[in-house]
């Protein structure tokens, strides 16, 4: 979890030091007080604060990178050149340095960019990228491994600082197939809906397709988001996705499918109401299926 100094926050949102103390003071934005009486700010408060009383989040922290990727990285954010991004997003992926992961992700969320852009346009593209990479050869699997990992360890560092919308009061299921391990996408999307007011029981990879049933049952949520990445035995994983579909059907559960195996599958092949093909997307379509009224307008 980030805490901002006053200096940092005064520089976020371009105000003078002075105007955040009486702020933090008068109780307008939540303040932590050190042993030593300096204010501590949480991001995700200051982001709440900026898009409520539209004060635009200029200022900013950059991450540590080296002078060419720094240039390259404002222009990027001022342009929303989302190649370039990725492109950075992928050198970064490529060190397995989480922690300077992290911090790039922060600073284009503290620009603005929601999570699921950023899953879609940035952290997506330089995946494919490093997978094709180890397809043909030019990456070991090692490197694969680290830079996964490393992206999974950013995004639940990442977590605690997105600004959330209040609870709407609807509950969604996050789950990997019986089988499947690849959960880098369902985490992102089960992050997501967080911002967007969800509560979200997040299950995991390997989820045994009796545990779900079971578990949708007993929870009955309005959402269920099912990631399937494995193609073995695609015939009978193919049974099982219909045969959870059913079990949404059951208790009124929209049912959303995702993953690398879903292909040119159709929600009617899948026995789903949507087939995911992105973050943004389904963030959509979930707005729109429950009517779910619009958060603060960025700025």
């Amino acid at each position: 979890m980030t805490y901002l100094s006053t200096q940092e926050v005064a520089g976020l949102i371009n105000v003078t030091e002075t105007t955040v103390k009486r702020w933090a003071d008068e109780g307008k934005i939540p303040c932590h007080k050190t042993l030593g009486g300096h204010r501590k700010f949480m991001l995700k408060d200051i982001v709440q604060f900026a898009e409520q009383n539209v004060y635009p989040m200029s200022g900013s922290v950059r991450p540590r990178l080296q002078k060419r990727q720094a240039q390259s990285l404002e222009l990027a954010v001022q342009t929303r050149d989302y190649p370039k991004l990725a492109q950075l997003f992928y050198e970064e992926a490529l060190r397995a340095d989480r922690h300077n992961m992290y911090e790039l992700l922060l600073y284009l969320c503290k620009h603005h960019i929601s999570l699921a852009t950023l899953a879609d346009q940035v952290i997506k593209p330089a995946m494919v990228r490093i997978g094709d990479q180890w397809h043909a050869g030019a990456l070991d699997v090692n490197q694969e491994h680290l830079a996964s990992n490393a992206i999974l360890e950013a995004l639940v560092h990442l977590n605690p600082d997105l600004h959330r919308k209040p609870s709407h009061g609807r509950a969604a299921v996050c789950a990997c197939a019986e089988g499947d391990y690849h959960e880098l996408g369902l985490r992102i999307l089960a992050y997501a809906l967080e911002t967007e007011g969800w509560k979200v029981h997040y299950l995991g990879a390997n989820t045994p397709f009796k545990t779900l049933r079971s578990f949708m049952k007993s929870s009955r949520p309005e959402v269920l988001c099912l990631s399937v990445s494995s193609v073995e035995g695609k015939k009978h994983l193919v049974g099982n996705i219909r045969s959870i579909g059913k079990a949404a059907r059951a208790i009124g559960a929209a049912y959303v499918v995702g993953g690398s195996f879903t292909g040119t599958y159709t929600p009617n092949d899948m026995n789903c109401q949507y087939v995911a093909r992105s973050v943004q997307e389904t963030v959509t379509f979930l707005k729109d299926r429950f009517q779910l009224k619009p958060g603060p307008k960025k700025l």
